[in-house]
């Protein structure tokens, strides 16, 4: 049954999104929907990739781990989703940009241009390894499948989306996952209660203090989950900035945006009511990666078990396409026409952003394949650019006095700091983001007093 739902669901998210390439001439018709996404695709787009398949398999056992305590990281992630809105939004989708290395290089130059491109494309590669990794989990724990021939169905659907369909495919078939995802979850949820003895019975079978703050952790270990999430989230070129540079206008973008703040919080918390019914229900010896697996297959009827599965699956999809555009404009816009001494047609950057997708897919695949246990290591790539990116992004685009030689060498530093906070086993229990942002700030703003200012033509974005 599980099986069954699973290809179906899957064969007709690929269909749908593949469909789309008659849609695609251009580089902005590939990489941002021609600019032409409206509110409603752009909201489902938004949403479903907040809300999707890593978030709802991993916090679901967060949460059935740490209670309410694993509220300080969507309270982060909420926290950077108002940032990205309040600062970014509305003057990125005007600037008529593709990429946040584009946003840094107007601002800045192109020496931070490039650094940061190449940390970006190193991250994003590093997470369609894990997202593999993890639809080859799924695939091979509720079918017959074994892990080699499951790590194969998800680079290729993870590709052929891309390829084709470009952001316009991904953001269609994203909306639709937003409305299965959503009601999913909620008659998941409603099902998990229901046939277990309800609200009142499920609370009683929690420990003391699950839905008490700090009883799992303490004040810097709640700063920790925010801090990151928080810069994670603020700077996620494939989460954020790639939908709003594909915005209709800059209204658009930013009200959707504004409409993803509750709309993720009722997501959050419908995924932490999942976690912890689990709890209640299940006892506390379930593994927490294992939890959403034991939800669906032990507390949930196999229709609404499987309906489930077979969103987070194409989930998983659908947002890692995102990652694949994200990476090839990056080779593209940053590198290929930065580098090219000739003019490119918009037909020419389409062609190399889609050979970049496969490339990178199957980079990603080899690392699958010959590092299964690299899970750590390359989600902690994205968060290493992540810490290099949020200082002097948002630094630059809210103070006047951040010169060209301060953003580079807090993307550099940034980012270095918080790869030697990772080799030192993270001195003081403080994740690399804490450090990393501490150094960033002090290079944004110690460089900044004794480097030449910037000109008029980089402190005109400030403007718009």
């Amino acid at each position: 049954m599980y099986i069954t739902m699973i290809s179906v669901y899957l064969v007709i998210i690929l269909a749908i999104g593949i469909s789309f390439r008659r849609f695609i001439s251009g580089v902005e018709d590939f990489a941002l929907a021609g600019r032409n996404l409206g509110l409603p695709v752009l909201i489902g787009t938004l949403f479903a990739t907040y809300i999707g398949g890593a978030t709802v398999v991993g916090w679901t056992g967060s949460f059935y781990d740490l209670g309410i305590d694993w509220w300080f990281t969507g309270l982060g992630a909420l926290l950077g989703i108002v940032l990205a809105t309040v600062v970014m939004a509305e003057r990125s989708r005007k600037l008529r940009q593709y990429t946040v290395p584009d946003l840094l290089a107007l601002r800045y130059d192109n020496t931070t241009r490039y650094v940061s491109a190449a940390m970006i494309i190193v991250g994003d590669i590093a997470v369609v390894t894990v997202q593999i990794l993890a639809i080859a989990g799924i695939l091979v724990t509720f079918t017959d499948l074994d892990r080699t021939p499951a790590m194969v169905i998800g680079v290729v659907s993870f590709t052929l989306i891309s390829l084709f369909g470009g952001m316009k495919g991904v953001a269609f078939t994203d909306s639709i996952q937003a409305i299965l995802i959503f009601g999913g979850l909620l008659t998941g949820v409603i099902l998990l209660f229901q046939t277990n003895g309800g609200v009142g019975s499920a609370a009683d079978g929690l420990p003391d203090g699950f839905l008490r703050p700090f009883t799992d952790t303490d004040g810097l270990g709640a700063f920790n989950m925010a801090i990151a999430a928080l810069g994670t989230t603020a700077v996620s070129q494939a989460i954020i900035f790639s939908r709003i540079f594909s915005a209709r206008d800059e209204r658009v973008a930013k009200k959707a945006m504004v409409l993803l703040v509750p709309m993720a919080l009722v997501g959050y918390g419908l995924v932490a009511l999942l976690g912890w019914g689990g709890r209640a229900i299940l006892g506390p010896d379930v593994v927490p990666d294992d939890v959403f697996a034991a939800v669906v297959t032990d507390l949930m009827p196999v229709a609404i078990g499987g309906l489930l599965l077979a969103t987070v699956v194409a989930a998983i999809v659908t947002s890692t396409n995102s990652i694949l555009l994200s990476a090839s404009i990056n080779l593209t816009r940053d590198f290929y026409r930065q580098l090219m001494h000739r003019e490119t047609s918009d037909v020419e950057l389409r062609k190399v952003g889609q050979l970049a997708v496969v490339v990178f897919a199957v980079l990603a695949f080899t690392l699958a394949v010959a590092m299964p246990d690299i899970v750590t290591a390359v989600v902690f790539a994205y968060t290493m650019y992540a810490a290099a990116l949020l200082v002097p992004l948002y630094a630059g685009y809210l103070w006047r006095g951040a010169t060209a030689a301060a953003g580079t060498s807090a993307v550099v530093g940034g980012g270095g700091t918080a790869l030697i906070w990772y080799i030192l086993d993270q001195p003081f229990d403080l994740p690399p983001m804490v450090p990393a942002l501490a150094v960033s700030l002090a290079l944004i703003f110690g460089v900044s007093a004794f480097t030449r200012k910037p000109t008029e033509q980089q402190l005109a974005v400030l403007d718009v």
